[in-house]
C-alpha cells in the first residue's frame, strides 16, 4: 500500500514537471513570435520563412537554446535588414544570456521588460533607430558584461545604477542625444570596465576625477560633448589606457595632460578644440 502511494506521488510529480516544462517552453516560443509580429519589414525574408510554429524554435535562425531544458539562451538577429519595434514580451525569455539586434532598423522605445532578464550578459542594440530613454531597469542586470547602445536616437539621462554593475566590461552609448552630468562616483563599482564610449552626445559638467578608479580602461571616449573645466589628473592612473578621446569639448589644461601621459602606452590622444 505504502509503495503504491509513493509511486503515485512520483508519477504526479513527474507529470507536474512535464506540464511546467511545456508551459515554460511555450512561453519562449510565444515571446519570439510576438517579436516577429512587430517586425514590419524583413528585407531578406529570413524570419518570415524560418520562424514558424511548424518547427522547434530552437532550430530557428538566430536562436540558440540550452541543451538540457531547451530554453532560449542567445537571440542573435543582427544584420538581417529588419525594421520594426521591440516587443515587450521579449522580457519573458527568462534564461536569455545574449541579446543582439544590432545593425538593423529597429525604432521606438526599448521595453522596460528587458530589465527582467536577470541572466543577461550582453545587450547589443547598436546601429538602430531606437529612441526614448535608456530603461532604468537596466540597472538591475547584475550579470551584464556588455551594454552597447551606440548609434541610436536615445535621449535623456543615463540611469546611475548602470554604473554600479560591477561585471561590466563595455559601456557604449556614443552617437545618441543623451544629456546628463556623469555621476561623481562613476568608477567606484566598475573594476572590470575596459571600454567607456559616450562621445557624440549632449553630456555636460566636469569630467569626474573618479574615472581614475577604472584602472582597467583601454578606451575612453568623451569627445563631442559639452564637458567643461579641467582634465582630472587621476586619469593618469589608467596605466592600461590605449585610446583617449576628449576633443570637441570646452576643456582646459590639455598641455599639462600631454606631459602627464608621456609614460603611458596610449596610441591616440585626441584633444582637438579642447583648450
Amino acid at each position: 500500500m505504502e509503495k503504491n502511494v509513493i509511486f503515485t506521488l512520483l508519477a504526479m510529480l513527474y507529470l507536474l514537471m512535464c506540464v511546467v516544462a511545456s508551459v515554460v517552453t511555450s512561453t519562449d516560443e510565444y515571446a519570439l513570435l510576438a517579436l516577429k509580429s512587430l517586425i514590419t519589414s524583413n528585407s531578406n525574408e529570413i524570419l518570415a520563412k524560418n520562424w514558424s510554429q511548424g518547427a522547434s524554435y530552437c532550430n530557428w535562425i538566430g536562436i540558440t537554446c540550452g541543451g538540457r531544458h531547451q530554453r532560449v539562451r542567445r537571440l542573435n538577429i543582427a544584420n538581417m535588414g529588419l525594421r520594426g519595434t521591440i516587443a515587450k514580451e521579449i522580457g519573458q525569455l527568462s534564461c536569455l544570456r545574449s541579446l543582439n539586434i544590432s545593425n538593423n532598423s529597429f525604432h521606438g522605445f526599448i521595453p522596460n521588460e528587458v530589465g527582467n532578464l536577470s541572466q543577461l550578459r550582453e545587450i547589443e542594440m547598436q546601429y538602430n533607430e531606437l529612441n526614448g530613454s535608456i530603461p532604468t531597469s537596466f540597472g538591475f542586470l547584475k550579470n551584464l558584461n556588455s551594454l552597447n547602445l551606440f548609434q541610436n536616437r536615445l535621449s535623456g539621462d543615463i540611469p546611475n545604477r548602470i554604473f554600479n554593475l560591477s561585471y561590466l566590461v563595455e559601456i557604449s552609448f556614443g552617437n545618441n542625444s543623451l544629456s546628463v552630468n556623469l555621476p561623481i562616483d562613476i568608477c567606484n563599482n566598475l573594476p572590470k570596465l575596459e571600454t567607456l564610449r559616450i562621445s557624440w552626445n549632449q553630456i555636460s559638467g566636469n569630467i569626474p576625477p573618479s574615472l581614475g578608479k577604472c584602472t582597467n580602461l583601454k578606451l575612453l571616449s568623451l569627445s563631442y560633448n559639452f564637458f567643461t573645466g579641467g582634465i582630472p589628473m587621476e586619469i593618469g592612473n589608467m596605466s592600461k589606457l590605449q585610446y583617449l578621446r576628449l576633443g570637441m569639448n570646452n576643456l582646459t589644461g590639455v598641455f599639462k595632460l600631454l606631459v602627464m601621459y608621456i609614460h603611458l602606452p596610449i596610441h591616440w590622444i585626441i584633444f582637438s578644440r579642447s583648450l
